[in-house]
């Protein structure tokens, strides 16, 4: 066939020897693109998204134009198909919808050559429940506390309890309960009377922006409790994806979405507030104490010395604490940088809130200033708001102040010594003693520990306690006291405190947490070494005790990892530290729940004290409301 194509050719150069024209120029054979779609030209797709495959063929056709071949291209306009791939077929990635359905094309191109794949998907099902499928819940009471602005300047915060059992009458939930939360942001309380509710509509704010008519995201949740007191939501409770709360003369009604499913909650009447805002004092106040913790530059080098500075009627216990039924005004001051080499004194002058903590000589910040007072037992706090206005000045040994906190003015006086504590660090204090044999480390001291040998756990059957204690530290963290007990019957063998912070959004306290590095950073899934400030210990401790009462081993735990890991009743804990004497303090323990009816009244774990002393680290003595972590246990 080749040979009568070539012969065919050659007959126009015959039969041009016997014509007058001019011989054509000759056209040798050449190649040119063809293409064609071998699969479905419309591809479907669910919401979930998955893997599609367009299969084609291309090929070189002989023509008898000069053409160069050309690759296969592939193309598509959408962001929600990725991966388009061209080889021996063309393959691409459908990307999960979570929106209305959507459609859109591949193009397909080979030369001039094209065809097009139309790929369609599917719009994602809702799987919420319908209202009337949901859960209705008619709650029996109505409890709140109410803040003033405490946290949100001119805007009134309500902190309130949806429930069928109720708080009792020192803020603890029932056993068996159930409980809405909800941390609401409306106009300010202007009656005389009992707080209620301001009337309209409340909608959820996943941004805690603490505007009016608001639900705030963080602090609301959903939290149960089993017969036996446990909790049954996680322990920090299921958070809100979304919620409208409706307030009218009569009552209120909440629609929530939890964990997937509608809740509708209603309730009857106004309800009853703690009023925190009437707690806070005496407008004109006489202070008798006046006391600081120096920090020199530490928190604005070269620029400002700070001065943490007290004002109380009653002042400090001889160890260091704040008194029971005492008042106390503290002021975060910054000055102009000081001669502390002939001791420390306040500057003179007046100081001025800055709500934006610029560090700034003649200032006092506005994240650690505030008034609190303490309760009648020295346990825990009274009040406690924020200074959000104000000025302090000091002439000589007196002082005056006029600040506004809780809603409320105060004018402040004191007249007399003034009593500075040292907080610098050692390395830039003078006047610390130093180690002869190593002048780099000053002070290095003695351990705590009484190990003699290293310790190697394996218990399988320990029981713990949990204490929940909010932002206490920073925004970023959850911090938790955990305690665990070899034996709550005879309360001898092993007894553990853990003081850690995690995840504030994970729904229990799993994870894998290391030391702090001393800087106190209050990272996630970090512990605070054990340390002794006075006659108590903090942070993380390993003891051997006999009966509750006799501690036969004692050893702050420094360094190492702590590994919590869920299980279907409890935790199982391991551990890989160290203490203070560089014992070893490996090994693991299986922990369950702890039964308070089977346990030692005079062994059951202290609350962590809320009050923290002065001459201790800066932030161990910020005063921080308990308020907002009540209903997460049960005494």
């Amino acid at each position: 066939m080749k040979k009568l194509f070539y012969l065919l050719l050659a007959l126009p150069l015959v039969f041009a020897a016997c014509e007058p024209e001019p011989a054509p120029e000759k056209v040798d054979p050449t190649y040119a693109p063809e293409l064609s779609l071998t699969s479905e030209a419309t591809m479907e797709f669910a919401a979930e998204g998955g893997e599609g495959v367009i299969t084609y063929t291309a090929k070189m056709v002989e023509v008898t134009r000069v053409t160069v071949e050309p690759e296969v291209e592939a193309t598509c306009a959408a962001d929600w198909v990725t991966d388009l791939t061209v080889a021996e077929n063309i393959t691409f990635t459908v990307l999960a919808n979570e929106a209305d359905a959507r459609e859109t094309k591949v193009v397909v191109t080979y030369g001039d050559k094209s065809f097009e794949v139309a790929v369609k998907q599917a719009a994602k099902q809702n799987d919420e429940p319908e209202p009337e499928n949901g859960v209705k819940f008619e709650a029996s009471y109505l409890q709140g506390y109410y803040y003033g602005d405490e946290y949100a300047p001119g805007v009134g915060n309500y902190y309130v309890y949806l429930s069928d059992l109720g708080l009792d009458g020192e803020g603890y939930a029932s056993a068996g309960g159930t409980y809405y939360r909800l941390d609401l942001y409306g106009p300010l309380f202007e009656g005389d009377g009992e707080v209620s509710l301001p009337v309209g509509t409340y909608t959820f704010d996943a941004n805690d922006t603490m505007v009016e008519w608001t639900i705030g995201n963080y602090y609301s949740a959903y939290i149960a409790f089993d017969e036996n007191g446990q909790c049954t939501t996680g322990e920090t409770g299921l958070p809100y994806t979304a919620a409208t709360l409706v307030v009218t003369e009569s009552g209120v009604t909440l629609t929530a979405t939890i964990d997937g499913v509608e809740h509708t909650v209603t309730y009857e009447g106004k309800g009853e507030f703690v009023d925190y805002t009437a707690e806070a004092g005496p407008a004109e106040f006489t202070a008798n104490y006046a006391y600081a913790v120096y920090y020199g530059d530490q928190y604005s080098e070269g620029t400002a010395d700070n001065f943490f500075f007290f004002l109380s009627d009653l002042g400090l216990d001889s160890d260091g604490y704040e008194v029971a039924n005492g008042q106390y005004f503290r002021f975060d001051i910054y000055s102009e940088i000081v001669d502390a080499t002939n001791g420390i004194t306040l500057p003179d002058g007046t100081y001025t809130l800055d709500g934006n903590d610029t560090c700034a000589p003649g200032t006092f910040g506005y994240y650690y200033s505030l008034y609190y007072a303490v309760d009648e037992y020295a346990y825990d706090y009274s009040a406690a708001y924020y200074i959000t206005s104000g000025t302090l000045t000091k002439a000589g040994n007196k002082i005056t102040a006029e600040v506004t906190a809780g809603g409320n003015t105060y004018n402040i006086e004191y007249e007399g010594d003034i009593t500075i504590f040292d907080g610098r660090d050692p390395e830039d204090n003078p006047d610390t003693p130093v180690d002869p044999e190593d002048p780099e480390n000053p002070t290095p001291g003695e351990g705590y520990s009484t190990l003699t040998g290293d310790v190697e756990l394996n218990i399988e059957n320990a029981s713990y306690a949990l204490e929940y204690y909010g932002d206490y530290f920073s925004g970023d963290t959850d911090n938790w006291m955990l305690y665990i007990y070899e034996d709550t019957v005879t309360m001898d063998g092993a007894f553990i405190m853990l003081d850690i912070l995690c995840d504030p959004y994970a729904d229990n306290i799993a994870g894998t947490y290391v030391a702090d590095d001393g800087d106190y950073t209050y990272s996630q899934y970090t512990y605070f070494p054990g340390y002794v400030d006075g006659d108590d210990m903090y942070g993380v401790w390993y003891t051997e005790m006999v009966e509750g009462v006799d501690i036969t081993a004692l050893a702050p735990i420094t360094d190492g990892e702590i590994k919590i890991e869920r299980t279907d009743s409890g935790y199982t804990i391991t551990f890989d530290c160290v203490d203070d004497a560089g014992y070893k303090i490996t090994g693991t323990i299986v922990a369950n729940p702890m039964d308070y009816s089977a346990m030692a009244l005079s062994a059951q774990p202290a609350k962590k004290s809320v009050v923290k002393r002065v001459n201790y680290d800066k932030v161990k003595i910020e005063a921080k409301s308990n308020a907002k972590n009540i209903a997460l246990s049960i005494r």
